[in-house]
């Protein structure tokens, strides 16, 4: 469980930096860097110089303005980018201000070149009396294979998802769509193109536990048919995602489609007790089969060993189930659900005349988000997974298309960049 980190009694500076795409490809000719020099008292360095005056600082207050801390009178410091390995400036003329985040700077991609191990990069900023703060990064400037096939990114400054399939530009697209049952989809030879009718552009079909989870012929036949009506495949292998074997045929016959979107491994590792590190091999595995589209894995709990089932894919669903659901007491195991005990199908989720079912689901993302910052984790993308199912175990009901959209928008309006 995470908990509240330890606070410093001075002003830290925090800074990083980040590749505006996790990757980049041969044929373009520039990246660009997004920089944070965020004030903080959780992450950084002492900032301050305990000589300087009261009359040179002014104050740094935080939401609840309280004093948080305190930094110079129009502070901006010096910024340098440069290769880690051989010490060759890439940006040396910048500049940031104190407390200045998002910050972009752009730069030529001729001192690089495509290869698929990503580059060491530094950053330094440098206070006007020359004291020195310094971050890292990596990034990934790949070579583009031969023949067809499909590239995937995302876009940590919007949390965006960006797709090219033909030729060089980059098409920014909102993930939005259901998981499907291959049962469904077996019923009619129409359903695929239901769905695409209905507005969904993403095909996520949920494997069988037998196996590797699919008859592959079927799925191959599938997909053809999905690329023929603009269906982007979203790949699931929550059974599987830890047999490599199964991981390796998955990928390698998949990799190369035209609309192949991205990869999803885990589905509720937490709640399933999966190994911690489990979610974070496959990622390495997968990643070395295939760097060019992003991986995604769903989390169920609260607060049960994030930071080390999130450290497992660039993509963290959130699936709260808030409709229909007894919060104390769980209808499928008959025992009590509190903090550290029982199942209820919604973990830690509250429900009351002032705190309505749906709140569950913002809440939930801004808890995550709050433990990316405790804990100096890298940002990732979060997707809302809206309850759209019948009434079944833990679930007295099923919840009704209104409910549906608004669990959907209320995830899309607190930090979700994504609906599955």
């Amino acid at each position: 469980m995470i908990k509240p980190p330890d606070i410093s009694p001075v002003l830290l500076l925090d800074v990083s930096i980040r590749p505006r795409h996790n990757f980049y490809l041969a044929d373009e000719t520039s990246v660009s860097f997004i920089v944070d020099a965020k004030a903080s008292h959780i992450h950084g360095q002492p900032y301050n110089d305990p000589q300087e005056t009261p009359d040179q600082q002014i104050e740094l207050r935080d939401h609840a303005n309280t004093t948080t801390g305190q930094f110079q009178k129009g502070d901006v410091l010096a910024v340098k980018i440069f290769h880690t390995d051989t010490g060759v400036d890439i940006i040396t003329i910048a500049a940031i201000a104190f407390d200045e985040t998002d910050r972009e700077y752009s730069i030529s991609l001729e001192s690089f070149q495509p290869r698929l191990t990503p580059w060491p990069i530094t950053l330094e900023l440098r206070k006007r009396d020359g004291t020195k703060f310094r971050a890292t990064t990596e990034l990934s400037y790949l070579p583009i294979p031969g023949g067809p096939q499909s590239f995937s990114r995302i876009d940590s400054l919007r949390n965006a998802l960006q797709v090219r399939n033909e030729g060089p530009y980059w098409q920014t697209i909102f993930p939005y769509t259901f998981y499907v049952s291959g049962a469904w989809l077996a019923e009619s030879p129409d359903n695929l193109k239901k769905l695409s009718s209905l507005g969904y552009y993403i095909l996520h079909i949920v494997p069988s536990g037998d196996g590797i989870g699919y008859d592959l012929d079927q799925l191959d036949a599938w997909f053809d048919e999905a690329e023929a009506i603009g269906l982007w495949i979203m790949l699931d292998m929550r059974w599987t995602y830890q047999n490599r074997d199964y991981v390796r045929t998955q990928v390698e016959r998949y990799k190369r489609r035209k609309n192949m979107l991205l990869w999803y491994t885990a589905d509720e590792p937490d709640g399933h007790g999966d190994p911690l590190d489990a979610p974070s091999k496959a990622y390495a595995f997968i990643k070395s089969l295939d760097p060019y589209h992003p991986i995604s894995l769903c989390l169920n709990c609260q607060n049960y060993h994030f930071q080390e089932y999130s450290a497992g894919a660039d993509i963290i669903l959130a699936d709260v189930y808030p409709i229909g659901t007894n919060t104390e007491f769980s209808n499928k195991y008959h025992t009590p659900c509190n903090t550290t005990y029982g199942d209820c199908g919604c973990d830690n989720c509250h429900t009351s005349p002032s705190s309505p079912a749906l709140a569950n689901i913002p809440s939930r993302l801004a808890l995550w988000s709050q433990f990316q910052t405790q804990l100096g984790l890298p940002r990732k993308t979060f997707w809302t997974v809206p309850q759209a199912f019948t009434a079944q175990d833990f679930f007295t009901r099923t919840p009704t298309p209104r409910e549906v959209v608004a669990m959907a928008m209320l995830g899309m309006n607190h930090g979700a960049n994504g609906a599955v």
